[in-house]
């Protein structure tokens, strides 16, 4: 059994704790290296954004990620 610490601190839900992660570096394979990375917005979906992550460096992409959020849509005929 795990102890109580500092009061709630194991009540919170493991989800919450880390809603989101931003990379700060990936492997660019023109590169061939670990380069820092930034964030573009690709495409608005009905799910949510999909954003791609570009190489600071040379700006080839290395990578995408999808940020899902539940929205209501009203669809206007």
């Amino acid at each position: 059994m795990r102890p109580n610490f500092n009061g709630n601190y194991w009540d919170q839900e493991p989800e919450g704790q880390f809603d989101q992660f931003n990379a700060t570096m990936l492997y660019c394979t023109k590169c061939k290296e670990a380069t820092p990375v930034r964030s573009r917005l690709l495409l608005i979906l009905p799910d949510g954004e999909l954003h791609e992550y570009l190489c600071q460096y040379c700006g080839s992409s290395v990578g995408t990620k999808t940020i899902k959020e539940q929205r209501n849509i009203t669809l206007v005929v």
